[in-house]
Parts: C-alpha cells; sequence; structure tokens
C-alpha cells in the first residue's frame, strides 16, 4: 500500500493522478482545510508527479525543516519568520510517507546537519517517529544536533478554538526547535 499526503493544490492535482494509475491500492490522505487553499495548478493533462518523490519547497542552507500534508504550510511560515533572524531553511515537502523519498531526506540533511521534523499527528507512535528513526538511522554521520519534532500536544484534540490552537504545531513551535538544534 501507498500512502500520499498532497499539502498544495498542483501536488494535490499531480499525486492524485499517479494514485489513479498505479497498480497498487494507495491511500490518498487530504487534509479537508486545504479545499479553500488557493495556488497554481497546472493545466496540462498529463501532469503527473510520481509516488515517492519528495518536493524541496525552500531552499536553505543552516536547518532542514521536513513536514508533509497541510504543516508544509505552517513549515513556509516558520521558514519567513527564521529568515528574519538570518537563518536560512531547506523546506522538505515529503508529499508521500510510502514510498518515502529517504535519498531527497538524506540529501537536506547532508546539506544543513541539523533536522526538524513537522507533523500533525500526536508525538507518541505516530509516522513521524517512524520516518525520525529511519531518518536517525540512516543520516547519523551527517547530523550535528538530535532531531526535534514538532507535534500536537499529546492530549485528546479540544473543541475550544483557542485551545484547539494551542494543542496544534505552529510556526512559533518549529521556530523554538529550530533555535534548539541550532544550538541559539
Amino acid at each position: 500500500c501507498k500512502v500520499v499526503t498532497p499539502g498544495t493544490p498542483a501536488d494535490a492535482k499531480g499525486l492524485l493522478k499517479a494514485a489513479i494509475r498505479d497498480n497498487d491500492p494507495v491511500a490518498f490522505m487530504e487534509g479537508e482545510l486545504l479545499y479553500n487553499f488557493k495556488g497554481e495548478v497546472p493545466e496540462d493533462d498529463d501532469f503527473v508527479i510520481p509516488l515517492g518523490v519528495a518536493d524541496l519547497k525552500r531552499e536553505g542552507s543552516d536547518v532542514s525543516i521536513v513536514t508533509h500534508g497541510k504543516m508544509i504550510h505552517v513549515a513556509l511560515q516558520a521558514a519567513g519568520k527564521l529568515e528574519k533572524d538570518g537563518i536560512q531553511a531547506d523546506v522538505l515537502d515529503l508529499r508521500t510517507i510510502r514510498p518515502l523519498d529517504m535519498d531527497a531526506i538524506l540529501e537536506t540533511a547532508e546539506k544543513t546537519n541539523r533536522i526538524v521534523y513537522l507533523e500533525e499527528g500526536w508525538p507518541y507512535a505516530g509516522t513521524g517517529a517512524q520516518i525520525v528513526s529511519m531518518i536517525q538511522e540512516e543520516a547519523f554521520d551527517y547530523l550535528d544536533a538530535p532531531i526535534l519534532r514538532v507535534t500536537q500536544a499529546d492530549i485528546p484534540m479540544p473543541y475550544a478554538k483557542n485551545l484547539e490552537m494551542m494543542a496544534k504545531p505552529s510556526a512559533d513551535h518549529v521556530v523554538e526547535a529550530v533555535n534548539k538544534v541550532l544550538y541559539r
């Protein structure tokens, strides 16, 4: 089974076409909060993004923010805030979690030597825990600091909007984690 998590309209189009054409089962995860998100979409009917190919959404040299799905927007917002402090962040959108583009992860790890992994899920036994474990095993020699994860709080999701916003990962949480891996 393959797992897809697009975060932009163009990625949604290209990955959905790839999922439909794939001979194996594909779980296509989409965040309903992205339905109102606007962005450029290629008009080409043959536009297909191969499954298992990550996309470097922003180029940087100091730290890598690795994420997937709608968290790509939080990562890009955090990278913008970090830039004001003189920190350049690679922002890698995995786009598919299975197959995982480990080559792209290793490339960004080797370039920046520091990784912050951002995901919307809970911290315990989730997708991020598995991916960070794999990164730690494969990229250990490249890392100058432990990988930090930014996740939602390890609590049941509250219904009150203000409490929900406090429980979800934010750009400020990412900035805080980046500062820790940079020993700032």
